[in-house]
């Protein structure tokens, strides 16, 4: 049973979620995780797949990168062009309950694999660094929380401005939508990378 202090604490955790701060720790958290995830990871195994019909670690940063640049491009875009502003900055920013579902659905671990769109198919693996995966990542990451921050001191209501989906460009979403769907995305993708390591590490032991 949760004590009093408890329940408090996780009634605390669910208002601050999708706010400006839990937006900000959580593409903080997203890039520290990575950093310390690939450089823990040899070349070897970064490009190796753990079976034929799975991505290898390289390819699942280079599908995120691709991915999170065009949610960033048109995020940027309305942050900057957006005159719809709060002055409750601390507020929970919700997703409509449709996309709130999504989220739910993407949220590791998972069972279920979705078929991914053929533009964001991973590049040819000969074609990858270590490290330079590794700083576009990083970089995509502090694009966003520069884009967040920048919002914030503009004051912008996350819930009520809206973008275009980058992908299906007849549908709209508003920004902490935007945000929502490409943070569970990348940690979607994040525990795939960690699975695929456990995999090969396994596979070398027999």
């Amino acid at each position: 049973m949760f004590s009093l202090e408890q329940d408090i604490k996780l009634m605390r955790s669910m208002d601050s979620q999708y706010s400006y701060q839990w937006y900000i720790q959580q593409f903080e958290a997203a890039k520290d995780t990575a950093e310390k995830f690939i450089l823990s990871v040899d070349e070897a195994r970064f490009l190796q797949p753990p079976a034929d019909d799975r991505w290898c670690i390289a390819e699942i940063y280079s599908h995120l990168i691709n991915y999170g640049n065009l949610y960033f491009n048109n995020f940027a875009t309305a942050i900057t062009n957006t005159q719809k502003n709060t002055n409750d900055l601390e507020q929970s920013f919700q997703p409509r309950w449709l996309v709130r579902k999504l989220v739910n659905f993407f949220e590791p671990p998972y069972k279920i694999k979705m078929k991914t769109i053929d533009s964001m198919q991973p590049d040819p693996v000969s074609g990858y660094n270590r490290m330079e995966l590794l700083d576009e990542y990083v970089n995509l990451q502090d694009r966003f929380l520069a884009q967040i921050e920048k919002g914030q001191h503009r004051h912008v209501n996350l819930a009520a401005t809206k973008m275009k989906h980058p992908f299906i460009s007849w549908i709209n979403m508003t920004l902490t939508e935007c945000l929502a769907l490409a943070e569970v995305h990348q940690r979607r993708h994040q525990w795939q990378a960690e699975q695929a390591l456990e995999a090969l590490k396994e596979k070398s032991q027999i």
